[in-house]
């Protein structure tokens, strides 16, 4: 599980933090504080690859997943990644330029990531334009994700919606920083003065004991005195509706 701090955005793609001080709420349960550094165990080495890749793909690549590339430097990294944040840009502004997506995100949502599909070819069997990238989005107005489908041209061709119950994306900083301001504004009108100074990390909240999605948008938005320390207040923000649905203090 990622935890992201809307102060250093920690995302999926520029780094992850571990958040085992996070689920210390959810569900009421209880677990020991475990420090980033004891996460890691120190005698295995973090970069360590001795086997050989004879008749294997390379560089590795999760299953369903194509085009994984390998850098030979952190300059090509650098370039591979502010090529694909313009490729996302120009697929959302035409996004935004369609009636059909307008319709679907509404006026509150956020842009979660692009996904491409294995599948690079321009037509199917029946002629039809193939979906190869498919953009995803959370429409907090909609109340659910909305993934918008370009063909190998980069031409609009789908519009899907899946209410929030049933499936929701990761969260963005952008979403964490909206939850934290709605959860200070909180603490501060009922007087938690811990609340100052202390640092904000938020998560996708789900529902206690593995039950699945909330209905709606929930971030569990968690106070810190700093990154590897467990955390002092914390509340469950509902997005879709702007409201705290509960809070908790750590009296310790």
């Amino acid at each position: 599980m990622n935890r992201s701090s809307s102060r250093k955005t920690l995302t999926i793609t520029t780094g992850t933090v571990a958040v085992v001080a996070v689920v210390l709420l959810l569900g009421s349960q209880e677990f020991p504080w475990t420090s980033l550094a004891e996460a890691l165990p120190p005698s295995i080495p973090r970069h360590s690859h001795n086997h050989p890749h004879h008749g294997l793909t390379w560089p590795p690549q999760p299953y369903g997943m194509g085009n994984a590339m390998l850098h030979s430097s952190e300059t090509e990294e650098d370039q591979d990644h502010a090529r694909k944040r313009v490729r996302k840009d120009r697929l959302d502004n035409t996004a935004k330029g369609d009636t059909r997506a307008v319709h679907g995100l509404g006026n509150r949502f956020t842009l979660v990531t692009v996904i491409d599909l294995d599948d690079k070819e321009d037509r199917d069997e029946k002629g039809r334009a193939n979906v190869v990238s498919r953009l995803v989005y959370f429409s907090h107005e909609r109340n659910a994700t909305v993934e918008v489908g370009f063909d190998a041209e980069e031409k609009l061709e789908t519009v899907t919606m899946t209410p929030a119950k049933e499936y929701q994306p990761e969260i963005t900083d952008e979403e964490i920083k909206d939850a934290e301001k709605l959860a200070r504004k909180y603490f501060i009108r009922h007087r938690f003065k811990r609340i100052a100074g202390l640092k904000a990390f938020g998560i996708l909240a789900y529902k206690p004991e593995g039950t699945g999605f909330y209905d709606a948008r929930v971030i569990y938005t968690s106070f810190h005195k700093n990154n590897d320390s467990p955390p002092v207040l914390a509340a469950w923000v509902d997005l879709t509706n702007q409201r705290i649905l509960e809070v908790r203090e750590e009296l310790r």
